[in-house]
């Protein structure tokens, strides 16, 4: 069993739930995971064109690392447990198929974990390898149907490229994640247009008047 401070099983829901993947896609990831390596507890999710990890501090327990995969049917136990418990210090235990989510008070919320995915996504494979590399001096063409899974990040959040058609990374306090960029044919092609058409709008600098000779 470990230990989160008070208001931290929130966030970590909150940051990552907009990234499980939709029900309608067939290869998309459908879960929360979490994970926890002996000195952290984080939330996964991704839906393939974005991940988000989310992390907070273990406060107390000495479990040996674990992780616990929920499905997004799962969900609404888990924000049951959210709203329960969360304005107090969270114990979670991992079982062979649930996670338990416990406070102070006594009120217990067992969760079902994921029949279908057994095996956690290694997300630290996809992420970690991205912060040795500087910001690339790329263009980056992103589909604006996901900016909104990032509105539950704390200020300031930070982006940049990792280069010509890979991920843009994301991060905020206690929080990385990327977004996949669209690939379009042409596309440096079309931006040029569209620069030089919004440039086309400016203003002409008006030309100064011209001095009158005086009157004789």
């Amino acid at each position: 069993m470990i230990t989160i401070a008070d208001r931290t099983l929130s966030r970590l829901v909150a940051q990552t739930r907009p990234h499980v993947g939709n029900l309608i896609d067939a290869e998309a990831v459908q879960c929360i995971t979490f994970d926890h390596d002996g000195r952290h507890l984080y939330a996964m999710a991704t839906n393939r064109f974005t991940i988000a990890v989310s992390r907070t501090q273990v406060t107390g327990g000495g479990d040996e690392p674990w992780s616990a995969i929920v499905h997004r049917t799962q969900l609404p136990e888990v924000a049951a447990a959210v709203k329960l418990l969360d304005t107090d210090t969270v114990q979670l235990e991992r079982t062979e198929d649930r996670l338990i989510l416990s406070g102070k008070r006594g009120h217990r919320v067992a969760v079902d974990l994921s029949t279908y995915a057994k095996e956690p996504l290694d997300w630290r494979k996809l992420l970690l390898p991205a912060l040795e590399k500087p910001a690339a001096d790329a263009q980056m063409a992103m589909d604006p149907r996901f900016f909104g899974a990032w509105k539950n990040l704390p200020k300031p959040v930070q982006m940049w490229s990792t280069g010509e058609g890979r991920m843009s990374l994301i991060v905020a306090a206690d929080f990385l994640g990327g977004q996949m960029p669209l690939r379009r044919e042409g596309a440096d092609l079309e931006l040029r247009r569209e620069l030089d058409a919004w440039a086309a709008a400016k203003r002409e600098e008006e030309e100064p008047e011209t001095a009158q000779p005086a009157a004789a």
